[in-house]
């Protein structure tokens, strides 16, 4: 009786631990696939958000950045003069993060901002994510006065809006020195 209870414990625990290991594996594999292919998708929204830029230059080692802000890149045209900048965003939503590109001009404007992506809940969570609702953006200031959260995506739209928000942060931190 004691080999038949333990017997099924023994063999679902390998399995497990064989499962394990081969996805282990496959991510090793696969994550810097799936990181260039978020990198590129990014450079791509940034051409589309400033598109009078030449060249992004990416900024690092920078001090004291709000933890949502995973890359900030100066956009710049060919004589070299700063258009604005370019924050790339994971703020916590309701279903997981959501993943944001902002572009802010010189004088601390929204230009625009892009969902590149999110895994919050289909149907309730959608008028987030729709240009209708990223447009409001437009123009802003870090006061962000006029956005509202979206009824029924409170969680998702707050987030969102908050990524946005650590943004300027992140402008004021960089355009300070």
């Amino acid at each position: 009786m004691n080999k038949d209870f333990i017997m099924p414990i023994i063999v679902l625990s390998l399995i497990c631990l064989f499962v394990s290991g081969a996805l282990a594996v496959v991510n090793n594999f696969t994550l810097p696939k799936i990181e260039a292919d978020a990198v590129a998708r990014a450079k791509n929204e940034m051409g589309k958000i400033m598109p009078s830029a030449d060249n992004f230059i990416e900024i690092v080692n920078i001090n004291n950045l709000p933890r949502t802000i995973t890359g900030i890149f100066k956009a710049a045209d060919n004589a070299g003069d700063t258009l604005g900048y370019l924050f790339l965003i994971s703020s916590p939503g309701y279903g997981g993060d959501i993943n944001i590109i902002c572009g802010v001009d010189n004088n601390g404007r929204i230009i625009k901002t892009q969902v590149l992506s999110h895994t919050e809940t289909k149907g309730m969570t959608d008028p987030v994510f729709e240009d209708s609702h990223q447009s409001k953006y437009i123009g802003k200031d870090k006061m962000l006065d006029g956005i509202d959260a979206i009824t029924g995506a409170t969680v998702s739209s707050n987030a969102y809006k908050n990524g946005i928000r650590d943004s300027f942060t992140a402008f004021e931190i960089i355009t300070s020195k």
